[in-house]
């Protein structure tokens, strides 16, 4: 059982990096629509309030809530397999 564990969590690891590595370049990608490269640049340096930010912007402004659900819905899903992997690890 402890193969089955580990094979859930590396699951949940790589469902982690796809969804919010997918989800950065669609934030960028909504910054950019709004402010252009000036844009770009001061939300690669404030990484984390862009990963926060610019999903609520999309939906909320946009009615787009895909990037929503994928940032937060990814990052909820992985933990979950990651922590369904642990327990059946531990057995």
């Amino acid at each position: 059982m402890a193969a089955l564990g580990n094979f859930i969590k590396i699951v949940g690891w790589i469902v982690l990096a796809v969804t919010e590595l997918w989800g950065f370049f669609l934030c960028l990608a909504i910054i950019s629509e709004v402010a252009g490269f000036w844009g770009i640049v001061a939300a690669l340096i404030f990484g984390p309030v862009t990963f926060v930010a610019a999903p609520l912007y999309a939906g909320f402004a946009w009615g787009i809530w895909f990037p929503f659900v994928l940032c937060y819905g990814g990052g909820i899903a992985a933990a979950i397999l990651i922590a369904i992997g642990g327990a059946i690890s531990r057995e």
